[in-house]
């Protein structure tokens, strides 16, 4: 019987594929890394998204690990920097590559990072720890968040997708785990030519007129209006800080007048307001001072010069606004305009 011999074929397959670039090499191996897992809007409240720790002065360099999880992908980080209580500063960061791809860098005007469209990933920003310094408490805070389009660093709720987060780094383990932002700031009635009515009081304390409200009227936190008696007329010289979400009350049904300038879309922030009547003065105030305030319950106040003011965001941060000049502003007339008036402030708000 003829067998026939079998015969075995061999197949190489040959496949192309793209080379992705190889992880830069941690150049920081050793500095100690704090880690904020970031999942939700948490408002900076609470959770996992913050973290307090301490720093030594030898440090040299720490870590901020950024651990993201979002249901739609990441396209923007944005990172705030504030030390010894003073005022939030945009932080750029330098061009990151690891095994999620290359995150680019911003600058103070754009934002932190760029990321590569991502709902999922870990990214190490290396930042520097001070080698002296004195101050009592002596911190570095940084606030994070993160949108799906370019947002802003003066609008904190525009797009916002995740954060904000909070990292508290201490220098010393006496120092106390609270602390605030200070700044100082112009603002303009409805009417004023010179200055935007509208505060934001969370990250970066920025003033901004009616169209950066109206584009984000989540991000603002305090308005400023002139009224009689609480109400809109024409001719009033009286100021109130108002709860953006609320200024529709001051709207009375007077002929010949406009509404305040309100947002179409978004939702308006709910503000609580009060004298201060407190002992400590504002110059001597402490972030315990402000965590001690008495929790306040109007929406609206009227102010003075010299005066000193309670407020409480919507996000639950209390803070202090002093006002230390007003003044007549150049007036922007028209219907259902008020006389213009300015006010200058500083203002002391807990991270």
């Amino acid at each position: 019987m003829n067998v026939s011999p079998k015969v075995v074929v061999f197949w190489t397959l040959f496949t192309s594929c793209s080379v992705t670039p190889d992880p830069v090499p941690d150049g920081y191996p050793n500095a100690k890394t704090y880690t904020s897992v970031i999942n939700t809007i948490n408002l900076g409240n609470s959770g996992t998204a913050n973290a307090i720790d301490t720093v030594k002065t030898s440090d040299g360099i720490a870590k901020l690990r950024l651990d993201v999880t979002g249901a739609t992908g990441t396209n923007y980080i944005y990172i705030l920097k504030a030390s010894d209580n003073g005022i939030f500063y945009p932080m750029p960061v330098l061009t990151i590559t690891n095994s999620y791809g290359t995150f680019d860098s911003g600058n103070s005007s754009t934002y932190s990072l760029k990321v590569p469209n991502l709902t999922r990933f870990v990214v190490d920003i290396p930042v520097t720890v001070r080698n002296s310094g004195t101050p009592t408490p002596m911190n570095d805070v940084y606030k994070i968040w993160l949108t799906n389009i370019q947002g802003a660093f003066t609008l904190p709720a525009y797009d916002r997708t995740l954060g904000m987060a909070t990292i508290n780094l201490l220098y010393n383990q006496s120092a106390l785990p609270n602390t605030f932002t200070y700044a100082s700031v112009s603002m303009g009635s409805q009417s004023s030519r010179n200055y935007g009515s509208q505060l934001v009081a969370t990250g970066a304390m920025t003033v901004r007129d009616s169209t950066g409200y109206v584009g984000s009227p989540e991000s603002v936190d305090i308005s400023l209006v002139t009224l009689t008696g609480g109400k809109k007329d024409n001719n009033s010289a009286d100021l109130w800080l108002y709860s953006p979400a609320d200024v529709t009350l001051a709207n009375p049904a007077v002929s010949g007048q406009d509404d305040f300038v309100l947002p179409t879309t978004g939702t308006s922030n709910t503000t609580y307001f009060d004298v201060y009547t407190g002992t400590t003065s504002f110059d001597s105030l402490t972030a315990a001072t402000l965590v001690a305030l008495p929790t306040p319950s109007y929406k609206s106040v009227e102010i003075a010069l010299n005066g000193v003011y309670i407020f409480q965001t919507h996000e639950g941060k209390k803070g202090l606004i002093k006002i230390l000049g007003i003044s007549s502003a150049t007036s922007v007339g028209g219907k259902g305009s008020t006389a213009g008036q300015n006010i200058s402030a500083t203002v002391k708000v807990l991270n």
